[in-house]
């Protein structure tokens, strides 16, 4: 029977490293895509490196599966901390595009392990009618630091500089894992090992679930990370400065923290269908209203509708991935689930830099917002309740 771990318990192994390295993680989303234009580059290879971070995420979502399976959810994790820390203090040291591209990369197979080991720590540990408000406490340790981060690494950015910007980030992933290494349980539920050949049959078991939950999954990561992305762009289109982007980062981040928790009370006490149906909704409508910002007021009034849509989605991929995961072989599963949330997430920079590269930034907001619509349907019709009374 899983354990019924309280939130102080999971404070020190889960919620502090969330935070430690959401504040990077957040601040990067803004940091790198400046930081490709502060070196004189396109708007378009400044949202490329966003989705080329994604690209290492998803090259690394079967593997990591497997690595867990072998060695255990913390070891993963622990290697994986470690690679983050290392990514951030080598994006200090470079200032060439293409290593930086490589770095990004490595950035994101170190995040996709990190995330991955997570969520199979928090299956074995917890019940389901437990995770939601889990879930959603990881989520607003992440949007916590989104609050920090961006505005944080902007300040240092301009007044300091962005190498010194990478340098805090290296100590804060750092300093979480020593909160994993001390904190985090070593004793597991024993997990079938799984081989490649192994994920390919998990993939034709639950093929279904794949196509529906999985598509509705890979959706919301497509727009939450194009999200991501057009703000600071379109900030650097309206002529603001580095600090002022990332205060409206900020605010739009401490509109989505309000929503962290009862995103998750609602999940556990309603169902996940809550919560899903009404943020793609809201998503859709935000990313549309983005093509009209043409000043900071009407920038930042769409950041923060924004803020809401994100907030109300809290945690809803990983719970809808944690709840289908089979108990046996979770890792091989939830790889295959990485693996398609991570094409999203970076199937979003990568659509709006090559919209981008032939028309302006309205046209690609318009263009997220259509498939936005598409994954309306695809969540209302096909993606089924999963929480398990």
């Amino acid at each position: 029977m899983k354990s019924q771990l309280s939130h102080r318990q999971l404070f020190m192994p889960i919620y502090l490293p969330a935070f430690l390295l959401g504040i990077p993680a957040q601040a990067s989303l803004v940091l790198l895509p400046l930081y490709i234009l502060h070196l004189g580059e396109s708007a378009a290879a400044a949202a490329a490196i966003v989705g080329v971070r994604a690209l290492g995420m998803m090259f690394m979502d079967i593997p990591a599966g497997m690595l867990a399976a072998r060695f255990g959810d913390k070891v993963l994790m622990l290697g994986a901390v470690a690679a983050i820390a290392l990514s951030h203090l080598a994006f200090a040291l470079s200032g060439e595009l293409w290593i930086l591209y490589v770095i990004a990369f490595f950035y994101g197979a170190g995040g996709s392990s990190f995330l991955l080991g997570r969520m199979s720590y928090l299956t074995d540990t917890l019940s389901a009618s437990a995770r939601g408000r889990a879930i959603a406490m990881i989520a607003g340790s992440m949007r916590i630091s989104a609050l920090v981060g961006p505005a944080l690494g902007a300040i240092l950015a301009q007044r300091v500089s962005y190498e010194a910007a990478f340098y805090v980030g290296a100590i804060l992933a750092t300093s979480s894992w020593f909160c994993v290494k001390h904190y985090a349980n070593d004793e597991q539920q024993q997990q079938e090992y799984v081989p490649f050949s192994k994920v390919v049959q998990i993939g034709r078991d639950y093929s279904s679930v794949f196509l529906t939950a999985g598509t509705g999954a890979v959706l919301f990561m497509l727009l939450r990370s194009a999200r991501t992305v057009m703000v600071p762009l379109v900030g650097s289109s309206l002529s603001l400065d580095t600090e002022t982007i990332g205060l409206i980062v900020s605010i739009s981040a401490a509109v989505d923290v309000v929503m962290f928790y009862p995103a998750g009370l609602i999940m556990d006490k309603y169902g996940r269908r809550a919560t899903a149906v009404p943020s793609s909704i809201l998503f859709t409508l935000a990313l549309a209203s983005l093509a009209m910002a043409d000043n900071y007021v009407t920038l930042l009034s769409v950041a923060v509708f924004l803020g809401f849509a994100n907030g109300l989605s809290t945690g809803i991929v990983m719970a809808l991935g944690t709840d289908l995961a089979p108990p046996t072989s979770r890792a091989g599963f939830l790889g295959i689930w990485r693996l398609l949330t991570d094409f999203g997430t970076s199937a979003g920079p990568m659509a709006v830099g090559a919209i981008v590269t032939t028309a302006p930034l309205s046209a690609a907001a318009l263009s997220i917002s259509a498939v936005g619509a598409l994954g309306c349907v695809v969540v209302y019709r096909y993606v089924e309740e999963t929480l398990q009374r």
